[in-house]
C-alpha cells in the first residue's frame, strides 16, 4: 500500500512532468488537491502502522484542529502568519479556511514527527525520557515543519499555483518572516499536545 501512494505522488510529482516535452503520459493526480490528498493517505496508513490506530486518530484529530484555529486565527485577524488569504484554488471551505489545509498540515506534520525521532532518538516513533525531552522533540519537529515551509510556501502562495496570497508581501520570495514563526508556534503546539498524549499512553508503570 506505501508503495502505491508512493509511487502514484512520484509519477505524477516527478516523472510524467519530466516525459511532458517528449509524450503525453496520462493524469493519475489531476491538480495539487489530489497530491495533498495522496500524500496524506500515505501518512495516515504509515502511523496506523508505525504508531496505532488509536494514536493515529489521536494524532490527526489534535493536528487538524489545532492548525485549522491557528489558521481561522490568522486569516481573520493576520497576527499569526502575517495578512494573508486563501484562493478559490484548494476547494472547499471551512470558515476562512480551505478544508484541504488543515489536512495538508498532517502530511507534513507526521513525517517531520519521525524524522526528528530519527534525530534525536535514532527510532522513528515515541516519545520517550522526561519533559524536558517531549519539549526538544517537540521544537525539533516545529523547526523541522518550518524548514520545510521555506520551500512550500514560495511554490503555492506564487504566481503558478496561487493558493494563497500575501497582502503585503514579504522579504523571502514575497512570504513575510512572520510566517515561519507562526509555523514554528503552530507547529510546535501540536507537537507539545500529541507527544503529552503518546506519552501518557504509553508510559509503562514502574514495578
Amino acid at each position: 500500500m506505501a508503495g502505491v501512494f508512493l509511487a502514484a505522488a512520484f509519477y505524477d510529482g516527478v516523472l510524467r512532468r519530466a516525459l511532458a516535452g517528449l509524450v503525453t503520459p496520462p493524469v493519475i493526480l489531476s491538480d495539487l488537491n489530489g497530491l495533498i490528498v495522496i500524500l496524506l493517505l500515505f501518512s495516515l496508513w504509515h502511523a496506523s502502522v508505525a504508531l496505532g490506530v488509536r494514536l493515529t486518530l489521536a494524532f490527526f484529530a489534535i493536528t487538524t484542529v489545532t492548525s485549522w484555529i491557528f489558521e481561522e486565527i490568522g486569516v481573520v485577524t493576520g497576527l499569526v502568519y502575517g495578512p494573508y488569504h486563501y484562493t478559490s484554488t484548494l476547494g472547499p471551505w471551512l470558515g476562512s479556511v480551505p478544508v484541504l489545509i488543515p489536512l495538508a498540515w498532517f502530511m507534513l506534520i507526521y513525517p517531520s514527527y519521525v524524522v526528528a525521532n530519527l534525530i534525536a532518538d535514532a527510532w522513528p516513533v515515541g516519545t520517550p525520557g522526561g519533559r524536558g525531552h517531549l519539549v526538544r522533540l517537540a521544537l525539533v519537529g516545529a523547526l523541522l515543519m518550518t524548514a520545510w515551509d521555506l520551500v512550500v510556501d514560495p511554490i503555492l502562495s506564487g504566481p503558478t499555483v496561487g493558493a494563497w496570497v500575501w497582502e503585503r508581501g514579504g522579504p523571502y520570495y514575497g512570504v513575510p518572516v512572520q510566517n515561519f514563526l507562526g509555523w514554528i508556534v503552530t507547529a510546535f503546539t501540536v507537537y507539545l499536545l500529541y507527544r503529552s498524549v503518546e506519552r501518557r499512553w504509553t508510559l509503562q508503570p514502574v514495578g
